[in-house]
């Protein structure tokens, strides 16, 4: 995605666009959960999606004003689902399917928000995407840990 020519208005809109449909298809996915813990973790994954979305849209009425704090813990990097092939995510997708689109869903919006956060290094709005990134790399370690706990110790 070529970002050269964002403004900070423009990169708050995508993310709040993008925060949105993860957080639509979290609270989707969590109905069809079949275990408890898949189901309470999706939930509390869109519920992190819906306040990221009213963040960016809170910036979008007031950019000055939005108040950054800064995550400090280092995330690993499962990257279970990384080397997996990409395919839209069908309507008929079983529960390991839907946990490979989110986490592959989810490690893209980490890239999208590092490479904003690069647009805008050094300024507040550059530590604000940078620690989205992060977050959004806790989600995909979440959805791999479950993916890892629930699939793969089946096989």
């Amino acid at each position: 995605m070529d970002i050269e020519n964002w403004t900070i208005e423009k990169a708050l809109e995508v993310g709040a666009e993008m925060e949105l449909e993860s957080y639509t298809l979290y609270t989707e996915t969590a109905k069809k959960a079949k275990y408890p813990g898949a189901k309470k973790m999706l939930e509390e994954i869109a519920e992190d999606e819906k306040r990221h979305r009213d963040y960016f849209l809170k910036g979008l009425d007031d950019p000055e004003n939005l108040q950054m704090r800064t995550l400090k813990e280092e995330i690993p990097d499962l990257k279970i689902t990384d080397q997996l092939v990409k395919v839209p995510l069908d309507p008929k997708a079983d529960f390991p399917q839907i946990l490979i689109y989110a986490a592959q869903r989810e490690k893209a919006t980490h890239d999208f928000y590092v490479q904003v956060a690069r647009k805008f290094k050094g300024t507040d709005m550059g530590k604000m995407f940078n620690n989205f990134a992060k977050e959004e790399l806790r989600h995909k370690y979440l959805i791999e840990k479950e993916y890892d706990d629930v699939v793969l110790s089946d096989m």
